[in-house]
């Protein structure tokens, strides 16, 4: 026999041949229950919390006979797939026929010979458990196939390694499966998914107690200890688990390796303990599919990464200018079209500021274009990292026309916004080779619902006439369109 001792259920109403029959099949090393009566052995497979191996039954016992049993047992999906060997006095060449019709797999004439009955139990067990195995492994397989298609579906890393810890636990029936992370030279391990609720993501977890995750990372191939208490592996390792106090009820445990970046790998671990099934070949199969699938996956979600990125860029060309890093024209208007939209349903003010570079032509005159590229990175640099907040937008409307999109903000607001705007440029010391510049700005406000306006251009032609007033007025000033004014 291999695996766990099998367990019998015998039932028959004469004391004498129960009695034979459990000793028997104690001696070969069978866990044996008995019952005199066929609903007796009944209750005895309501009450057994796993199902055993094979039934024993007498034909011809008082409340239910062997037949009736086994007629129930195949109308029930609990018990529907246990292995039944019937035995009779009877001579009735009828019942054999009829037993091995209703499902059973043997049938026995008394007197039987021992040595044969006991044949009989031992290739009956061994095909049973040869057939769960089977069934096992092709549950396994199917949702193993499951979770692959699964895995199809998932556009990061962290939503596929969430994904396979918690299906993979699941199929196996055990609470502990994780993915660990290694970067090479470390002698940490972190944790980047994990079925376990005390193993978060990010936890860095010491490898001088995880033996079995440093023996694979050395030599870079599976690890599989299927019996943890008696594994040389874990030898100097038990000692270490008592002297920090760390729980050890493991039972057995694989591991996984798999390659993520050039110095960084990963491991697919299972983990089951004492009171959880053993990790066989059907899990150590698993694993190794289900780690195939993440490097599939890795690289598709790698693939497609790359793919978000390069559209971003694109994007980033369509709506960024490339001078100043703010929104292009088109990008700036179409952000005020959808702002004043939000601002007339909500009641909610907004307001725009055109900033307009003074005596820009004579800065590209003086001191060449670079110059005057320069000037306006500049400004385009202090708009992106400190002049505005979140909800704000700044665009470059023109060669040096600015227009800063204010949602929620009044006119006042938007003209101390401007006059901030003025003062920090004209502190900024622009030098280019012998040549000191001193650059300003003129600012122009427009504000709805001051301005009753409906479209973007617009607020931006009002702001356009406040600028044009700042230009006239002798630049270097902020001007608030007249109607923003007077509220």
């Amino acid at each position: 026999m291999n695996d766990s001792p099998a367990t019998v259920f015998v039932a028959d109403d004469n004391p004498s041949i129960l009695q034979g029959l459990d000793r028997a099949l104690k001696v070969t090393g069978y866990h044996v229950r008995t019952a005199v009566s066929g609903r007796g052995v009944l209750d005895l497979l309501e009450q057994a919390e796993t199902l055993p191996d094979l039934l024993l039954l007498d034909v011809m016992m008082p409340e239910m006979s062997g037949l009736e049993v086994l007629r129930s047992l195949r109308m029930d999906a609990r018990w529907v797939d246990i292995p039944v060997v019937l035995i009779t006095a009877t001579n009735d060449g009828a019942l054999p026929v009829s037993a091995l019709r209703d499902g059973a797999v043997d049938f026995l004439t008394k007197p039987f010979r021992l040595d044969e009955l006991l044949a009989r139990v031992e290739n009956h067990v061994r095909r049973n458990r040869d057939l769960r195995r089977a069934r096992e492994a092709a549950r396994m397989r199917l949702q193993a196939i499951d979770l692959i298609r699964e895995l199809n579906r998932v556009v990061t890393a962290d939503e596929m390694f969430h994904l396979v810890t918690s299906r993979t636990s699941e199929i196996l029936g055990v609470g502990r499966c994780s993915v660990l992370v290694v970067q090479q030279g470390e002698s940490v391990a972190r944790v980047a998914a994990s079925s376990e609720a005390e193993l978060t993501d990010g936890l860095e977890l010491d490898l001088a107690v995880y033996p079995e995750v440093r023996e694979a990372l050395m030599t870079g191939k599976p690890v599989m200890v299927g019996d943890v208490a008696t594994s040389p592996l874990f030898d100097g390792v038990r000692s270490e688990w008592e002297r920090r106090g760390l729980p050890h009820p493991l039972r057995s445990v694989i591991v996984v390796p798999f390659p993520i970046t050039e110095h960084v790998t990963g491991f697919f671990v299972e983990r089951s303990t004492i009171d959880e099934p053993e990790l066989g070949d059907d899990a150590a199969e698993l694993a190794q599919r289900v780690v195939e699938a993440i490097v599939q996956a890795c690289g598709r979600v790698q693939l497609f990464q790359k793919l978000v990125e390069q559209r971003k860029k694109l994007h980033d060309l369509a709506h960024t200018d490339e001078l100043t890093g703010c929104d292009t024209r088109r990008s700036i208007i179409s952000y005020l079209g959808r702002e004043l939209e939000n601002a007339r349903s909500s009641g909610q003010p907004l307001s725009i500021v055109i900033l307009d570079l003074d005596r820009f032509k004579e800065i590209n005159d003086t001191c060449g274009h670079l110059a005057g590229d320069a000037v306006l990175r500049g400004l385009g640099a202090w708009l992106g990292s400190e002049g505005l907040r979140a909800n704000d937008r700044a665009g470059r409307y023109g060669g040096d026309e600015f227009v800063i999109v204010l949602p929620e903000t009044t006119a006042a607001g938007a003209a101390a916004f401007a006059e901030r705007a003025r003062a920090h440029f004209t502190d900024l010391p622009f030098v280019f080779g012998d040549t000191r510049v001193r650059a300003s700005l003129s600012a122009g406000v427009a504000s709805w619902p001051e301005a009753d306006v409906t479209t973007a251009e617009e607020l931006i032609s009002l702001a356009d006439t406040a600028l044009y007033q700042a230009k006239q007025g002798g630049r270097d000033r902020t001007c608030v369109t007249p109607a923003a004014a007077a509220a």
